[in-house]
């Protein structure tokens, strides 16, 4: 695991279910997306807000870019552990990053991140409240 993980950051513990694998009994590949949603949403709540407060305020946040890069399988019933930090944000955008675990956090199963673009209610961009860089730190 990184060492240097940004921050602010979290850690949820997730138990794989038997919907989210593929024939294999592993995670279905695009399940991950679903996991680092996961993660962003607590990361967000414990720091105060949730995504339905941001978006009562106005401020949407769409994906603009992902990326995921599978190291070792999750598989059903495993408890895993989704670890989610903010790893920066410009004028208008805001990047997460994201580690799956096993269940004691010895190995990491998969990395990744999300670019989001932050956008209003009539879906143009714009700069990052004061409010929102604020709840970052």
């Amino acid at each position: 695991m990184k060492a240097d993980f940004p921050q602010p950051s979290c850690w949820l513990a997730h138990r794989v279910s038997y919907g989210e694998t593929d024939a294999m009994g592993v995670v279905y590949y695009a399940n991950y997306l679903h996991l680092f949603e996961r993660g962003r949403g607590e990361l967000i709540r414990g720091l105060g807000f949730s995504y339905a407060t941001v978006e009562e305020r106005g401020i949407f946040l769409p994906v603009r870019d992902a990326t995921c890069r599978y190291l070792a399988p999750a598989r059903y019933d495993e408890i895993i552990h989704i670890r989610t930090g903010l790893a920066g944000q410009s004028r208008a955008s805001l990047n997460f990053v994201y580690e799956i675990t096993n269940a004691d956090q010895s190995a990491v199963l998969t990395r990744g991140s999300t670019q989001h673009a932050v956008i209003n209610a009539q879906g143009r961009p714009v700069r990052i409240p004061d409010w929102l860089s604020a709840l970052f730190g």
